[in-house]
């Protein structure tokens, strides 16, 4: 796992074309904006696109959300060229499925990043998996470069496509590709960027309701990454991924009692103990009070990560309302 966790449990993907979208985005309460380039931009309108990315960073950025960019599979330096400025903080390459790949991105990263006087190192990759070639080669993509921080994928309508089943069932038809894709980005030390199964028959990208389950479902299983399509899913996907109060106190509970065992003459201390709580048995030994620190870090990372957002939108109100354009630029959804 990357040195310093980062917040992301809920990020929307958008038309990097679509004024209203990327003018609202700062209003969404994402941790990131990923601005894409690919499906959602017809070909005619690939080379403004990428235009527009460099502006669209600096209206990301207002409301305390990362901004994401993803390129083209088959324009990979044109948009590169076009999207590498002070403020990203990673490209999302598509259909990732051999190691150059990855190696030629850094590359390329790498010297515009020296140009355009940006830290070096700074830009991430993200190698998005979504063919069966992706699959097999994961392991040699994922640990391609330095800059690949997280991991996963080989779900959505490219890998249906490519694997030429149904998309919406109520089964999940990915589970051998996500399965590989997880445990390479264990092995490496990565952060999995997973999801347990949660049907969706309907095809529907806005129910909160299903954002939320499937996002305290992810959250259980030790998972720590969203992202969606509709506004409706941001505050369900952070209320998920966001360990609840109850939680917290009981991972301090189970601090708390490792701290006793340890100063006790008790001969297992240093291996377990069984504790009563709540009229249930509990154990606590090194690996539960591992868990209950990490629950910890993360719930004050979040905390933090709510609280640089609403002070960034705090700012950008009062100083849009200094300059006379304190319009509600969301518009009609």
């Amino acid at each position: 796992m990357a040195d310093q966790r980062t917040v992301r449990r809920s990020g929307l993907t958008m038309p990097a074309v679509t004024p209203r979208f990327v003018n609202a985005a700062w209003t969404r309460g994402c941790d990131y904006i990923n601005l894409d380039l690919e499906d959602s931009v017809p070909q005619r309108l690939k080379g403004y696109a990428r235009s527009l990315i460099k502006d669209a960073i600096g209206n990301v950025a207002k409301g305390g959300a990362e901004a994401f960019t993803r390129i083209n599979h088959d324009l990979m330096r044109a948009d590169l060229e076009g999207i590498i400025w002070p403020g990203l903080a990673k490209v999302n390459y598509p259909k990732a499925e051999h190691a150059w790949e990855i190696e030629k991105l850094d590359r390329i990263i790498t010297g515009l990043e020296r140009e355009r006087g940006i830290r070096p190192g700074t830009v991430e990759i993200g190698a998005n998996i979504e063919t069966s070639v992706g699959v097999a080669n994961c392991y040699e993509i994922a640990g391609a470069s330095p800059r690949v921080k997280e991991f996963g994928g080989a779900t959505g309508y490219d890998m249906s496509r490519d694997l030429g089943v149904e998309m919406f069932v109520g089964f999940d038809q990915f589970v051998y590709g996500k399965g590989e894709v997880e445990l390479t980005a264990r092995a490496l030390g990565l952060e999995v960027r997973a999801a347990p199964f949660t049907a969706n028959v309907t095809g529907s990208v806005s129910d909160p309701d299903r954002a939320f389950q499937e996002a305290e479902a992810a959250r259980r299983c030790g998972f720590r990454i969203g992202g969606g399509l509709h506004p409706n899913v941001v505050e369900p996907q952070i209320r998920g991924l966001t360990p609840t109060p109850e939680e917290v106190e009981d991972a301090r509970w189970v601090l708390e009692r490792l701290r006793a065992l340890n100063a006790s003459t008790d001969p297992r201390r240093d291996v377990w103990q069984q504790v009563e709580k709540d009229g249930l048995i509990r154990m606590i030994d090194i690996y539960e009070a591992a868990k209950a620190t990490e629950l910890l870090e993360w719930a004050d990372l979040c905390a933090q990560r709510d609280q640089d957002k609403e002070e960034m939108v705090d700012r950008t109100r009062s100083h849009e309302a200094a300059a006379g354009l304190d319009q509600d630029p969301r518009g009609v959804e």
